[in-house]
């Protein structure tokens, strides 16, 4: 998860960029790009100088995060330019409104019957003013609105005196609002987020009116902004009665895990282990055989057979056909949480198995390739039969559950450890910090006028400001990360680190990740299967393109300055990438590979666009839509987790594992704003197409090809969204910016 942090500097001293090209590829518009060695030794020595500058602008930090290269500095030409600041100044605008909505209503409903309505109305109308006619261009007359709007709240504790709470709270709602005001129009909206409720809101036991008091609270809280998608799914009259609302039932908890904000982790179950292949040793490494799941998680035939109805099925016959599916959060096991504001929260590591159901059962929409159907979920990595139960959706795990509120916490658990996993590594992790280390060994070795920097570079754009601003206000500890976001700061990047340290570049290829993980074979499966239309269209524009420059192998392996970036993309001392199969060992120990396949050289340069572009945009861009209602998916845990013995005989008793209201506010306020900035449109690189990014002639039809297939693309996914149960939009390419600037 990241927040841009706009840069502290005045406008008139701004020198805007054009929309779309970075000062580099801007250097000598009407060049064409070529390859070093085609080049007299002047040229050369030129381009060598060139890239000598750029070194003193572009190197590594690996002291924040142990192991993981980050860029050291933020050179000028990566900053976000004046035009991008100002979409996200208006998505900014857009929470500001329900937020300070959210806060009156609060405010209002525990002291109505004390506050005299016009002193009310009187701090309503004053703050209204101020986030109508607010504007960066403006401070000096926005700071005299924000003193009316202190005066008018300064007027209510004389009112007030009998109340031992409120002035405290007006108080500090004041102060803090003055504070955050101040701050944004220094660093922008980061400051509001990570300032407002917790230094407005008292953190005394006058915090009760922050807790919900009931389960409509959280709904209520959307007051501006529009409804998200999980809230806006149309009541079926197949869908089950007493399980809340459809994204709480069991078969979007299934259709989640190929169509959600988190569609990492489903693993295929398999009858033994794989025996690793000499060509492919990876093959099988993801899946999980059966006897490890049973050995953590004691699932019998017995509750397979109650949970599907099919009498005589076997957990090895569900393995054998290639129906059973597990999503382990292992990787969270030994992991805590910090309190927050007095308020002690929990983790657990929750395994979760699943059921390719080809008929449907009741409860589930009658697709006709069948459905991904919940069995089990065990809360923790080792079962007991009291403190770590099996639930199942109709108590097949005798885990006194009768009435179905555990299991539906059960669900809420995994999806917490979803959110989790998905914040730190699908997003954070594979997205961000893959190409981030990217874009400093491409600026660092290859020229302005290499094809492959000119093909890259809008797919680099902003990614390294996007990342500077969340070393500095989201992954640190209090930040954003800290709040939203369940572990403590010490186990966030732990995990980060040892996920970046386990990344094969290779096995995240798209074509081969699903393989490996044994889910290519699912009848259906949204992501996979719209990624890949997009993927396809890459690939194929890569091709093209780079065979444009790239005659054969050995123009290749005579391009000195691909050699320096792939030396520098895979030297633990630089990006350190591994995995990276397809390259050819030199048996020199300083310079250990080297790259001589113009087929190969396609595939990682595709990867890197679809990386930063689909890959990024599926995590990304489903946060507000699918993360945003607290009863049904949240980054933390309020409670312990259940035990066999624990008593939840109502939806009010699920209550206490959310969070408050204010965390619900500030984490979706924030999801709100990552989902809704979108810089520009992928397979996109101009704003005018008559001043047109690629000045070689021979690329433009090249372009034209790939904006027809994403086109196409588009017309395909919008035809399958109309057979879903629940749109996924996550894929579609005019949703999708061209780069990680968000």
């Amino acid at each position: 998860m990241s927040s841009p942090r706009l840069v502290s500097r005045r406008i008139s001293e701004t020198t805007p960029m054009s929309l779309f090209q970075t000062p580099a590829s801007n250097a000598n518009p009407a060049q064409v790009p070529s390859l070093p060695q085609h080049h007299d030794a002047e040229a050369q020595k030129a381009r060598a100088f060139q890239l000598s500058i750029a070194r003193t602008q572009y190197n590594y930090m690996q002291s924040y995060l142990e192991g993981v290269p980050l860029s050291a500095d933020l050179p000028d030409s990566e900053k976000f330019s004046v035009d991008y600041e100002a979409q996200v100044v208006q998505v900014f605008l857009e929470l500001t409104d329900n937020f300070k909505r959210v806060v009156m209503m609060l405010l209002e409903r525990e002291l109505l019957a004390d506050v005299p309505t016009a002193a009310l109305r009187r701090v309503e109308e004053t703050y209204e003013k101020l986030s109508k006619d607010f504007s960066l261009l403006h401070p000096l007359r926005d700071l005299e609105e924000l003193k009316a709007f202190y005066e008018a709240i300064a007027a209510l504790p004389s009112a007030l005196e009998s109340l031992q709470n409120l002035p405290k709270d007006l108080a500090k709602m004041a102060v803090g609002l003055e504070a955050v005001f101040k701050e944004f129009l220094e660093n922008g909206p980061t400051a509001f987020l990570k300032s407002t409720l917790f230094d407005m809101l008292s953190e005394e036991p006058g915090r009760n009116y922050l807790q919900a008091q009931g389960i409509e609270d959280y709904e209520r809280l959307f007051v501006s902004l529009p409804t998200p998608l999980m809230l806006s799914i149309q009541e079926q009259p197949w869908m089950p009665q007493g399980q809340g609302k459809p994204c709480q039932q069991d078969w979007f908890f299934g259709w989640l895990q190929t169509a959600g904000y988190n569609t990492a982790m489903l693993r295929a179950v398999v009858p033994a282990p794989v025996a690793p292949d000499v060509d492919d040793p990876m093959e099988g490494i993801q899946k999980m055989p059966l006897a490890d799941l049973l050995a953590k998680m004691p699932v019998t035939d017995a509750m397979l057979q109650k949970e599907t109805g099919q009498a005589g099925l076997t957990l090895a016959q569900a393995a054998e056909q290639g129906r059973l599916f597990v999503c382990d959060y292992a990787l969270l096991n030994g992991a805590w949480a910090d309190p927050l504001h007095g308020e002690q929260r929990y983790m657990a590591a929750p395994i979760a198995l699943f059921f390719w159901n080809t008929t449907p059962p009741a409860g589930y929409p009658a697709l006709p390739d069948g459905v991904l159907q919940p069995i089990a979920v065990q809360l923790a990595q080792q079962h007991d039969a009291e403190t770590a139960p099996i639930y199942t959706p109709h108590d097949a795990g005798n885990a006194n559950d009768a009435q179905g509120f555990k299991w539906r916490i059960a669900k809420y658990f995994v999806n917490v450890a979803a959110a989790i996993q998905h914040e730190a590594i699908a997003h954070l992790g594979a997205c961000h910090l893959i190409i981030e280390p990217i874009v400093v060994a491409a600026h660092r070795q290859l020229a302005e006028g290499h094809p492959i920097l000119k093909l890259l570079a809008p797919h680099f754009r902003f990614t390294i400001n996007i990342n500077d601003s969340a070393i500095h206000s989201l992954i640190i500890p209090g930040g954003v990360v800290a709040t939203n976001v369940g572990p403590a700061i010490e186990c966030t990047l732990g995990v980060l680190a040892q996920a970046h340290q386990a990344y094969r570049w290779d096995d995240n290829h798209p074509e081969r990740l699903f393989r490996l993980r044994g889910v290519d074979g699912l009848p259906q499966f949204p992501f996979r299967d719209d990624t890949m239309l997009l993927w396809q269209a890459t690939h194929r524009f890569v091709d093209r393109y780079l065979r444009l420059y790239y005659t054969s192998d050995a123009e290749v392996a005579g391009d000195y300055e691909l050699q320096n970036w792939i030396h520098e993309m895979t030297a633990p001392q630089f990006a350190g990438f591994k995995g990276m199969r397809g390259l050819k060992a030199t048996g020199d120990k300083k310079r250990p590979w080297r790259i001589e396949s113009l087929a190969y050289l396609i595939e990682v340069v595709a990867q890197i666009i679809y990386v930063a572009g689909p890959q990024h945009a599926s995590v990304n861009y489903a946060q507000y839509p699918l993360m945003s209602y607290m009863p049904a998916v949240a980054g933390t845990l309020y409670d312990p987790a259940p035990a066999r013995s624990t008593v939840v005989a109502s939806e009010q008793d699920c209550i206490r594992w959310y969070p408050p209201l204010d965390v619900s506010l500030y984490t979706f306020s924030f999801e709100y704003l990552l989902s809704g900035v979108q810089y520009d449109t992928f397979g996109h690189y101009e704003h005018n197409p008559r001043n047109p990014y690629f000045q070689d002639p021979r690329v433009g039809p090249l372009v034209a090809d790939l904006q027809t297939d994403l086109a196409l693309a588009e017309r395909e996914i919008r035809g399958r969204n109309r057979l879903r149960p629940v749109e996924y939009p996550f894929q579609l390419p005019s949703q999708i910016p061209n780069s990680i600037s968000i």
